[in-house]
């Protein structure tokens, strides 16, 4: 029935008719203006903060809380982040799920809840298990924020608008890279590292509520929302991306080379198997030769380049004797890049469509790991893969959340973001494995990066939409 409908170009009359037949029907009408809707945009920023922070502020305090709780002999550090992030990987497909069938009203609030509980949980923690405990929780809770965040945003505004918010939505990002090392060693010498965890309190009871009495309740169940969950996707899909992310982690995690081939082997066959699915978590469309399959590539092309461009630059950097200073100063330019690019980028997708800010994103990638690869401007590479990166994860995520029905809103959401994920764990634990910590302005591993940023980000832009249309049904 929807598929004998064409898309409407957003923007136009019809467009404006585009279906809206999710449970969150009545809060892009009765919280589409006042202040009602700019305090739960508020809270959604807020909480997309939380999430993305508690990523990136562990980093600078990891030596002291090993040092406290133990664990640096049963390979602390790679569970402390891994735990973290598996759970991310694993929660994200399922808030997608269930945005789409109980509303993110309801997903927002015990997200915030879980954070909560797993902060407390942190902040307290005497031994090494229970705070790998309390950070997979965080991990969980956080994947639910971001989709919540980045849904309830959706739907508030629509899709004539909602490129433009989300873009803005997405500069949250760029600030978490910045400030969230810099505030956890700040909080951590002021403070002790449990502050760190224990500040999520308030600010989570403020989510909670803000969005509980600020956002209206479903008006309608959806259509889909008796179906009974996919345990069968899921279990491919999160068994997939679990494995990949454990063999590219295999060193630190103790698996050896012979277990991180074995671990790649099996996720790439239980992904192979989640393409013949009915896309219930994850977006069909993202694993075929569609307009949402360029998005989906692009997507993790881009977070491989940057992540790794990150993660490899500052210590090429440090070997060819650049303060420490210098370098945090690069890394600033390309998170203020993407910060730049993902706002400008949302602003033009009505007028330019997907195509031009993907291919010049794309570009500046390239453009960026070449300038790695030949050890020249670092801080023009810093800005370069910033501002690629801005600009073809907004329009990507765009051009997802457009072709998918808008009942499929959540699932077209975390399927973005979970290609985000893989794609970051993909660039870091990956590539960043083939770089040296030699002086030589050279490093073979860039030029990995430019073959990724080519064929995986650049390719596939090129064969996205030049106008920006929205489905109907």
């Amino acid at each position: 029935m929807g598929s004998s409908r064409p898309p409407c170009r957003t923007g136009s009359r019809r467009g404006r008719r585009c279906g809206m037949t999710s449970p969150d029907a009545a809060t892009a009408t009765a919280g589409s203006g006042g202040v009602a809707r700019k305090a739960v945009v508020a809270a959604a920023v807020l909480g997309l903060l939380m999430a993305a922070m508690d990523a990136t502020v562990v980093g600078t305090m990891l030596p002291t809380v090993i040092h406290d709780v133990g664990g640096a002999t049963r390979g602390g550090y790679a569970w402390l982040v891994s735990g973290f992030l598996l759970a991310q990987v694993a929660a994200t497909p399922v808030t997608g799920w269930i945005a789409d069938r109980i509303g993110s009203r309801v997903l927002m609030v015990a997200a915030a809840g879980a954070f909560l509980a797993a902060s407390l949980l942190a902040g307290v923690a005497h031994s090494f298990v229970l705070l790998v405990v309390a950070r997979v929780l965080h991990g969980a809770a956080a994947g639910a924020l971001v989709v919540s965040s980045y849904v309830i945003v959706g739907r508030l505004y629509g899709p004539e608008r909602r490129a433009a918010a989300q873009g803005l939505l997405s500069t949250v990002w760029g600030v978490a890279a910045v400030v969230g090392p810099v505030l956890g060693a700040t909080i951590t010498g002021a403070w002790g590292w449990r502050w760190v965890f224990l500040l999520n309190v308030p600010l989570c009871l403020l989510v909670a509520a803000t969005v509980l009495f600020g956002l209206p309740g479903r008006a309608s169940v959806n259509s889909t929302g008796r179906a009974l969950f996919p345990a069968g996707e899921y279990s491919m899909l999160i068994g997939g991306a679990a494995l990949i992310l454990l063999a590219l982690q295999a060193s630190g995690l103790g698996l050896g080379v012979a277990g991180g081939i074995v671990a790649a082997v099996l996720g790439v066959v239980l992904l192979a198997g989640v393409r013949r699915s009915r896309g219930a978590l994850l977006v069909s469309s993202a694993l075929r030769a569609t307009p949402s399959g360029a998005g989906a590539v692009a997507t993790l092309g881009a977070c491989m380049v940057m992540y790794a461009t990150v993660t490899v630059l500052p210590v090429q950097l440090a070997a060819r004797g650049t303060t420490t200073t210098g370098i945090a100063v690069i890394i600033g330019v390309a998170a203020l890049g993407w910060v730049v690019a993902s706002a400008v980028t949302g602003g033009m997708l009505n007028a330019r469509g997907y195509r031009i800010p993907m291919t010049v994103g794309a570009i500046l990638l390239v453009i960026g790991a070449s300038g790695a690869a030949l050890g020249i401007l670092p801080w023009a590479v810093g800005a370069a893969v910033g501002l690629g990166t801005g600009a073809v994860t907004a329009a990507a995520l765009a051009l997802m959340q457009d072709q998918a029905p808008p009942r499929q809103l959540g699932v077209a959401t975390s399927s973005a973001t979970l290609l985000r994920n893989l794609g970051a764990a993909a660039g870091i634990n990956g590539l960043a494995a083939l770089s040296t910590s030699s002086g030589a302005a050279h490093n073979p591993a860039f030029w990995a990066l430019t073959a990724v940023a080519v064929l995986l980000v650049l390719a596939p832009a090129a064969t996205t939409p030049s106008r920006r249309t929205t489905v109907e049904y």
